[in-house]
């Protein structure tokens, strides 16, 4: 990885208003399902910014198969390994709690990434993911991120649930902000120079703060109400007590 792209998704996890968005949500969430002493892995932990706050939830290990991001969270006295979510060193039931936080379609095959979460995880343990949601939302972002997939409408819980999991919530995010991305999706479709950007880059600037608002508000309002739609889609799974 070059040194200034690397630089970049440092800055980007620790300012940009998806990631902090993000992880209002997921902090909101947790803190209704967790105590605290609790065995955690990020699978997929990237610069390792959601690891910082999981902390406070007990002992946190990420994963991730960029060695740049792994030397990253070591640096900044984080524990991480260099391993692939779909083949993870662990023993059986290592964790009470996994996070695989808008990974899963980054893989070909994302079904044997969920046998090896449903592994690592004891029974009774706690799944919490995020995808990116609804195939016709498909665009130049994906392409640009190396997604095989978005998750169409209930897709993801029958594949959970015929791995042995139990869906205890299901919502989407990114709900305000689906009518713009739909419609930079669809122009990128009809004028491919103007679809040619990751989502990313919108939002920079000023707008950095407006769009952190929304979804701090969204995240306010899923303490109430699944939202209906959106732009990603959050699960939280339960392995089944029965489960190996």
């Amino acid at each position: 990885m070059e040194e200034i792209v690397y630089l970049n998704m440092v800055k980007m996890e620790c300012n940009h208003w998806w990631y902090k968005g993000r992880r209002e949500i997921i902090s909101k969430l947790l803190n209704l399902y967790l105590s605290p002493d609790m065995k955690i892995l990020d699978a997929g932990c990237g610069a390792g910014g959601n690891m910082v706050f999981l902390e406070k939830y007990g002992s946190v290990m990420g994963i991730d198969i960029s060695p740049e991001m792994v030397e990253h969270c070591k640096k900044i006295g984080l524990m991480a390994r260099r391993e692939s979510v779909t083949r993870l060193s662990f023993e059986d039931q290592s964790f009470d709690l996994v996070l695989c936080l808008d990974v899963l379609e980054h893989l070909e095959n994302d079904q044997k990434a969920l046998e090896e979460l449903k592994r690592v995880l004891r029974p009774g343990g706690l799944l919490l993911i995020t995808v990116p949601s609804f195939s016709w939302l498909w665009g130049r972002h994906d392409e640009l991120n190396q997604h095989y997939r978005r998750y169409d409408s209930g897709e993801l819980q029958q594949i959970l649930q015929s791995a042995g999991f139990q869906v205890e919530r299901s919502t989407y995010f990114n709900f305000f902000l689906l009518p713009p991305v739909w419609l930079v999706r669809k122009l990128g479709r009809m004028l491919p120079a103007f679809g040619g950007k990751t989502d990313f880059q919108f939002g920079c600037g000023r707008l950095n703060l407006f769009f952190y608002a929304v979804m701090k508000l969204e995240a306010v309002l899923m303490d109430y109400v699944n939202l209906p739609i959106g732009v990603s889609q959050l699960i939280l799974a339960r392995k089944k007590e029965s489960s190996p």
